[in-house]
């Protein structure tokens, strides 16, 4: 079943087209949400988190196109984290990384979303470690967001800003690490492409790409 789900995650084939080896679509697919539903991606994802280099932690979004076989999910675009920017209809996958540029958690937004916003479901367990983002994230709200919790924003304030804001040109200049594991991800064709109606069925399958990762 794994290599089944993993074929998929390198080709991005339709479900009904696996090669025959693998057994019956639908037995694969059938496994493949139902571990969706349990939350087993996200489990070992957190296990492996345990693991995390340093107090230093990166955040940024990315955009993933979307394909035309996933453009009419149940529930309307607005509620699968499908939205519309000037390039069309996308998602966000907002990304916290550790030092080595290894995913600890991952969510979905709609494309247009301001990149504070969608990723504030990554920030409420942090503590003390220090935050790096760009300019996208060069926000007083999350600055205090952070201290309240014992850690630091290092983000590169923005030209119009009025106020000083603190940022480490040291730390960053790591901030390619994130723009790394983006790239590792995206060789995945059923990663660098959204073709799944479904946000849950999207996100464990950037899950599945990280965990690999992890592994590597």
């Amino acid at each position: 079943m794994v290599e089944a789900i993993v074929y998929v995650l390198r080709t991005a084939v339709a479900w009904r087209d696996l090669p025959a080896i693998y057994g019956p679509w639908n037995s694969v697919y059938s496994r493949w949400r139902r571990w969706c539903a349990l939350g087993l991606w996200q489990e070992i994802l957190r296990l492996l988190s345990a693991h995390a280099e340093g107090c230093v932690r990166f955040i940024d979004g990315s955009h993933i196109k979307l394909h035309q076989f996933g453009c009419n999910p149940a529930g309307g675009q607005q509620a699968q984290a499908i939205g519309r920017t000037k390039g069309g209809l996308n998602t966000k996958l907002c990304a916290l990384v550790e030092g080595n540029g290894r995913l600890m958690a991952a969510v979905l937004a709609p494309g247009q979303m301001y990149e504070v916003e969608a990723a504030a479901p990554l920030l409420g367990n942090l503590k003390r470690v220090l935050l790096v983002g760009d300019k996208g994230f060069d926000a007083d709200a999350l600055r205090e967001k952070m201290l309240a919790q014992d850690c630091l924003a290092c983000v590169p304030p923005r030209s119009g800003r009025r106020s000083p804001a603190w940022c480490h040109r040291g730390f960053y200049r790591q901030r390619h690490k994130i723009e790394n594991f983006f790239q590792r991800i995206k060789v995945y064709k059923r990663v660098s492409t959204r073709y799944e109606k479904l946000a849950i069925t999207f996100l464990n399958f950037v899950l599945v790409a990280s965990v690999f990762d992890w592994l590597k």
